[in-house]
């Protein structure tokens, strides 16, 4: 068998590897900034403390601010909807986070000395939109930090979207769901750290 025919045959096993290894790293629904380790300073921890940052998002296509995105809303009940959809997100971050993570303690607002802070610093957000014929989806990206005492231990970025249908008609659960999503990739990270 000539030189040339070798390469043929093995070709396909080759394309066959490349893919399995790249479909593998697409797979992880997050993208490392800084990580502790080897080992982990995330490995054994039996508790968090978590707080969400808005000073980075940036809400819709126009890239507002949150200040901009509340002064730009025509109606108080605007307002009162954003308010309570970003409320409901950080529900589900929660959910997310301890349906994952079911051995460690997760509670709301700021860790005492020592212990694991998680801030969820939300950087993008779009609330869809469903009006029957015309529907896009829910986003949110965040950068999810782990820290101790001020020092970032790990950092990821995450996103994630839910499309608008009939089943799903408001922004409030379509980014409740969203959140969730984010909490379990919170929590994924944190169980493939240990």
């Amino acid at each position: 068998m000539s030189v040339l025919d070798r390469l043929r045959h093995l070709v396909p096993s080759l394309v066959l590897v490349l893919g399995l290894a790249m479909g593998a790293m697409a797979c992880v629904p997050w993208t490392v900034i800084t990580a502790s380790g080897p080992p982990s300073a995330l490995v054994g921890v039996t508790a968090m403390s978590i707080q969400y940052d808005y000073s980075n998002i940036r809400i819709s296509d126009k890239g507002l601010s949150e200040e901009e995105w509340l002064a730009s809303r025509e109606k108080d009940e605007h307002r009162t909807t954003y308010l309570e959809t970003k409320d409901s997100a950080n529900i589900g971050i929660l959910e997310g986070l301890t349906k994952e993570l079911r051995d460690v303690q997760i509670v709301p607002g700021v860790a005492p000395a020592g212990a694991i802070q998680i801030t969820v610093s939300y950087t993008a957000w779009e609330e869809g939109l469903y009006a029957g014929v015309i529907a896009w989806p829910s986003k949110i990206t965040a950068r999810i930090i782990f820290s101790r005492d001020g020092q970032t231990l790990d950092e990821i970025s995450v996103n994630t979207a839910e499309d608008a249908s009939l089943f799903t008609p408001a922004p409030q659960q379509r980014l409740h769901t969203c959140g969730q999503r984010l909490g379990q990739f919170a929590g994924q990270y944190v169980k493939k750290a240990s």
